[in-house]
């Protein structure tokens, strides 16, 4: 348990005289196998967190992917977990802008063509305030979660309109509530812009046979989160609107539906997997 979620716990034992609510929740999912029967799937940071969560849920309803992160040996075990048949792995930094379209081209060669792209590799310094954001973890921060998915996202939509048939070709990217929030870190900052990007790129590229989609999670279990976002004694318990933590792979069944044929009709959409905490209503009463 990391030491902050043990300070912020004890402070808020002391403050309140009593323990945290005890929040638990069942992952529901629709019983298919077949959903993404067939498509050809790239997740970045896809070794861990919510990258696995999803790549394990195309996986499972028939996808072939290719995961990608800074870490060899977490993408190996990632590979190894998928199943070696359907899941491929390539180490690749998305701050190195250079290497976009051979990325993507290397991907392309693993699985013979690529749908879709899940955009999802990003980071965060958690600095609480503006007052601790150092130039060196703000550019950081940029060129990962925001420079480097643009470029990726831009060398992606280029690589389609090169082919001859692009329906069904999609775009996703893992942007974040705090996208939707003031936010004066650069971690929000980041995300807000990735969430104008999916709006902006749906108007140009729908037409073509394009679906551009955003998913903004809540507060959810992953190695970015672990110090203040641990729950390995089971209660998603946390002090926020929706009164709890959210597991990876609730936001990889929401993945799934997105990149299935189902959702044909939704582009331009950043679906919040958070329980509305992002929304802030005014109560009178």
């Amino acid at each position: 348990m990391g030491y902050k979620r043990i300070i912020r716990k004890v402070a808020r034992f002391i403050l309140t005289e009593q323990p945290n609510a005890h929040v638990t929740v069942k992952v529901e999912s629709v019983s298919s196998g077949a959903i993404l029967q067939g498509k050809r799937i790239v997740v970045t940071g896809g070794g861990s967190g919510i990258g696995l969560a999803m790549a394990k849920k195309f996986v499972a309803e028939g996808a072939s992917v290719v995961i990608s992160g800074r870490n060899e040996n977490k993408l190996k075990n990632a590979v190894t977990a998928l199943g070696l048949e359907k899941a491929h792995y390539i180490v690749y930094d998305v701050s190195d802008v250079d290497s976009c379209a051979n990325y993507l081209s290397q991907c392309k060669e693993l699985l013979g063509g690529i749908d879709c792209l899940v955009s999802n590799a990003g980071v965060s310094f958690h600095e609480g305030s503006f007052e601790n954001v150092t130039v060196d973890d703000f550019d950081k921060q940029f060129n990962i979660n925001y420079r480097g998915n643009y470029f990726l996202c831009k060398a992606f939509l280029e690589m389609k309109e090169g082919e001859a048939n692009v329906e069904g070709a999609q775009l996703l990217l893992i942007t974040s509530e705090t996208g939707d929030i003031c936010y004066d870190i650069p971690y929000g900052m980041t995300k807000a812009g990735l969430n104008s990007l999916v709006r902006a790129l749906s108007r140009r590229v729908y037409k073509k046979g394009v679906r551009v989609n955003g998913i903004a999670p809540g507060v959810t279990q992953s190695d970015m989160t672990k110090d203040y976002a641990e729950a390995s004694d089971g209660n998603l318990y946390m002090d926020n609107a929706s009164g709890r933590i959210f597991l990876p792979e609730e936001v990889a069944e929401v993945a799934c539906f997105l990149l299935s044929d189902a959702s044909k009709c939704i582009s331009g959409e950043i679906i919040h997997t958070n329980a509305g905490n992002h929304l802030k209503p005014h109560f009178t009463d």
